[in-house]
């Protein structure tokens, strides 16, 4: 019964997270199904998606983001992340090589 409700905690877990919930950790439409986004802390959201573009903003992993679309890459290393820093009210583009979509990974079980 105990593994039962665990692996119910996890299943519901799994579809808050996925559910396109803005948040800090977790981004609406981002990543393919088993993924979760991340941005690191201090990436700079650019006006345009070149990094010569000017810098309106700076984003921190305590902050709330929405994501509007992936630019370029593959679909769990975009090359650029349209998105919208909820915190600060900031749109802009942040660099893939900052943000890319990590594989949700199950708990060891130990036999």
């Amino acid at each position: 019964m105990r593994t039962k409700g665990f692996t119910t905690l996890i299943i519901v877990l799994t579809g808050l997270l996925m559910s396109g919930v803005d948040g800090a950790a977790y981004a609406e439409g981002s990543c393919p199904a088993g993924y979760v986004f991340s941005i690191e802390d201090g990436a700079r959201i650019h006006r345009s998606s070149g990094l010569t573009s000017p810098v309106d903003g700076i984003y921190y992993t305590n902050h709330d983001y929405r994501v509007h679309q992936f630019l370029g890459g593959t679909s769990t290393t975009p090359d650029w992340v349209n998105l919208t820093d909820v915190t600060t009210g900031v749109s802009g583009w942040v660099n893939g090589s900052v943000a890319t979509c990590f594989a949700l990974t199950s708990p060891s079980r130990s036999n």
